[in-house]
């Protein structure tokens, strides 16, 4: 018999958290997944941006994956990807907007450093838990995540992380030229991330694909994991 070439091996996916979250993040996305191999890269393990980008590099192992970071994540997915196009499959950014940090943004994050250095860690409010959490069903639940994230990670990640992601250059020109697919996803009622800064990147990234998922915040992996993981798994298959 004549023997047969194997199947081709499907590209691993590696998961990148925002800021302040970890790989609890993921996990009811996770559940709502098929993947034959998933990874995960542990950011809050970092102190700089180069840490950061060496945990992804060391994730990848040298193959080919698709990557999918959430906020934060998006933008350390993104420079790893930018770095290393041989090596990216796809590039999914989830509540990312590529066009870069304000100048206000800037300055509270440097505030908010400040703060930190000096000790002053705080839970974060009602108002601003509000910003990050819709108010869907699983609402709560993703209230209830974010809190103990929070209070598990604590100030000395924040700051670190902070510290290594508020240089954002407007990445925008380069992904529209990178050879990968870009896809962009993001909520109705994402307050830090509005569906208009999302548009405005989909229209800047022209070959990128963009998809508005409805009864959700900011969080989107926790608030609507079902939703999500049936768009990524059109994309991961």
């Amino acid at each position: 018999m004549e023997s047969q070439d194997p199947m081709p091996r499907p590209s691993p996916t590696l998961f990148l958290p925002g800021t302040q979250c970890d790989e609890r993040l993921w996990l009811p996305l996770w559940r709502q997944l098929d993947l034959a191999d998933r990874r995960y890269v542990p950011l809050q393990w970092a102190e700089t941006l180069e840490q950061m980008l060496g945990l992804a590099e060391y994730g990848a192992e040298g193959d080919k994956v698709h990557l999918v970071g959430f906020s934060m994540g998006g933008f350390i997915a993104s420079r790893f990807a930018l770095d290393n196009p041989e090596q990216v499959a796809s590039l999914t950014l989830i509540g990312f907007d590529a066009a870069g940090l304000g100048q206000d943004e800037r300055v509270a994050r440097q505030n908010i450093i400040k703060g930190l250095e000096q000790g002053r860690f705080k839970a974060m409010n009602e108002a601003r838990l509000g910003q990050l959490v819709g108010s869907g069903p699983l609402a709560q639940e993703a209230r209830e995540k974010v809190r103990e994230m929070e209070a598990d990670l604590g100030g000395s990640v924040l700051k670190y992380q902070l510290e290594a992601s508020s240089q954002r250059p407007d990445l925008r020109p380069a992904l529209a030229k990178a050879p990968f697919p870009v896809h962009i996803i993001g909520a109705s009622d994402d307050q830090l991330v509005p569906p208009a800064k999302l548009d405005a990147m989909h229209k800047a990234i022209p070959k990128s694909r963009l998809d508005i998922i409805d009864g959700s915040g900011h969080m989107l992996p926790l608030e609507q994991p079902e939703a999500l993981a049936t768009i990524l798994t059109r994309i991961l298959k």
